[in-house]
């Protein structure tokens, strides 16, 4: 691939202009990687992988020059974000070109609670904008001052506002995508409202990403709420009936058990050693009536404090999603986690997972809400019965072996397990419209070249032959 990669790399500046492409030094080592290393079994599969080449397009004519340069030279292309996941979504397996869409950051409406942009524009400028306006993104990762909104539609799945609005597939919240082929002449295809469920979570294998049209939410004046208990039952059962109160209007809604909070070193002053503690966001208006009716379940408020607008730090969503587990390995490399999703039962579940891994495994929960909504006024509350408790466990690494059996075991039990020690996207989530998202690969991307190596269900891999697979 050597001649070809030569011959492509002048294509590539005649394309976009020189200094927007990357040939080695740590600009290619830096954009050849996400947060990956939170695995330990990702960093043995993934350390050492990089792109030969970054390309850096600043419109769509450039990204359409350098696609079909790719595909004329049969070199693999992984678009990337801001690579602020965690899977090596973004980690090209079989180097080739790495796209980073960070040029193609523009803004380009928020008319009518549509944010309509360009998939490289950062979602901390997307909400601060459209807070100008009256609006506020309906859901965003606890990276989302860095992260793009073609990287987490891409990689993520929900956060932020989940527990309102659900994530990211949940009717309503995407109306449109705009994916451009990998093809001799690329062409843009628009994919409307249930359409977009096609490219959502696919680490750019079913098309590159340019234009993204995702609804708004009205905006609210936030409280930022830590409560606190040594009482981890007592909070729970506060936390998970908070979490199915429609009249609260909120956009979080997270409990650790100790010793999770010790590790947020910047939140020391306000934290009890061993004390379980809930982080909530709330409608400032209703902020001392939800403190109020904490105190009355015998739950503190350790902290409240107006979130700003336009935002500024701090932010408590700061520890929260997985951000709670980066704060962690800072204090003990050797924690990793996993993503689960429990049942109604999920207080036994808890139980279970304890009873067969003491000491292994610290919780870190996160309400979401189900596809149910209902309108009351000129908010959306949720359907209780649909509120989903999800998290974040936390994990004591023992060895990959270790890890396995606790995945199986949760899986047994009736854990859903979102696996992050993985970068086969169907491993990682849920995929109903798998073979919707196969087929869409093999019409936008006929050569098989975007990001090969990460849809383990799609049967055309050209690369694996000249490269083992990790």
């Amino acid at each position: 691939m050597a001649d070809r990669l030569e011959s492509l790399k002048t294509d590539l500046r005649a394309a976009v202009g020189a200094a927007n492409v990357f040939d080695g030094g740590e600009t290619l080592e830096a954009l050849s990687k996400d947060f990956y290393w939170y695995s330990p079994v990702l960093r043995r599969q993934l350390d050492g992988k990089r792109a030969d080449v970054v390309v850096r397009p600043g419109s769509i004519d450039e990204l359409k020059a350098a696609a079909a340069a790719c595909y004329r030279a049969k070199v693999p292309l992984v678009p990337r974000g801001a690579g602020t996941g965690n899977y090596g979504q973004c980690v090209p397996l079989y180097g080739g070109v790495v796209v980073d869409m960070a040029r193609m950051d523009r803004i380009l409406s928020l008319d009518g609670g549509v944010a309509r942009v360009q998939a490289g524009a950062r979602l901390g400028t997307i909400e601060a904008e459209a807070r100008k306006l009256g609006w506020e993104l309906r859901c965003m990762p606890s990276t989302w001052v860095k992260s793009t909104m073609g990287g987490f539609l891409c990689g993520g799945s929900g956060g932020i506002g989940s527990i309102t609005w659900g994530g990211i597939n949940a009717p309503g919240n995407v109306k449109s995508l705009t994916m451009m082929t990998c093809e001799g002449e690329p062409r843009l295809v628009r994919l409307e409202e249930a359409q977009s469920l096609k490219a959502l979570h696919t680490y750019g294998t079913t098309g590159i990403m340019v234009e993204v049209e995702m609804r708004l939410a009205p905006k609210v004046d936030y409280e930022q709420l830590i409560l606190s208990s040594p009482d981890w039952d007592r909070l729970l059962d506060w936390t998970d009936a908070a979490s199915r109160r429609g009249d609260w209007r909120k956009r979080l809604v997270t409990q650790f058990e100790w010793p999770i909070p010790s590790y947020f070193k910047p939140l020391a002053r306000y934290l009890r050693p061993g004390d379980a503690v809930t982080f909530l966001l709330v409608d400032r208006s209703q902020a001392d009536e939800v403190v109020a009716n904490a105190s009355a379940a015998g739950i503190e408020c350790a902290h409240r404090m107006p979130l700003a607008d336009p935002p500024r730090p701090p932010f408590i969503s700061d520890y929260t999603w997985n951000h709670t587990t980066l704060w962690a390995i800072k204090m003990d490399p050797s924690i990793t986690y996993v993503q689960s999703g429990f049942g109604r039962n999920f207080r036994e579940q808890f139980a279970e997972i304890r009873r067969r891994f003491p000491g292994e495994v610290l919780f870190h929960l996160e309400w979401t809400a189900g596809n149910a909504k209902m309108m009351r006024g000129n908010a959306v509350a949720n359907n209780p019965d649909e509120v989903v408790v999800g998290g974040i466990p936390l994990v004591f690494f023992r060895s990959e072996e270790r890890l396995a059996e606790l995945i199986a075991f949760c899986e047994e039990i009736g854990v859903f397990i979102a696996n992050p020690h993985t970068f086969f996207l169907e491993d990682g989530g849920r995929h109903p419209n798998i073979a919707d998202k196969r087929a869409f690969k093999s019409e936008v991307d006929p050569g098989s070249l975007l990001n090969p190596g990460k849809m383990r269900t799609y049967p055309v891999n050209p690369f694996a032959a000249e490269h083992a697979a990790p």
